[in-house]
């Protein structure tokens, strides 16, 4: 079973074509990249734990 290994949001700024957006994407421990989707706000980020007995 594949893992994800990172969670990753990139502020991107494109003064060419007048964007402005949060792109957001995990990484696989397979090197695999797996496209989340794009966000005009700023997307709130918090870890939540659960503990399991």
């Amino acid at each position: 079973m594949d893992n994800i290994t990172e969670i990753r949001i990139e502020e991107i700024k494109d003064y060419d074509n007048n964007e402005y957006y949060y792109y957001i994407y995990c990484v696989k421990d397979t090197y695999e990249r797996i496209e989340i989707g794009k966000s005009k706000t700023k997307p709130q980020c918090y870890k939540q734990l659960a503990v399991y007995y």
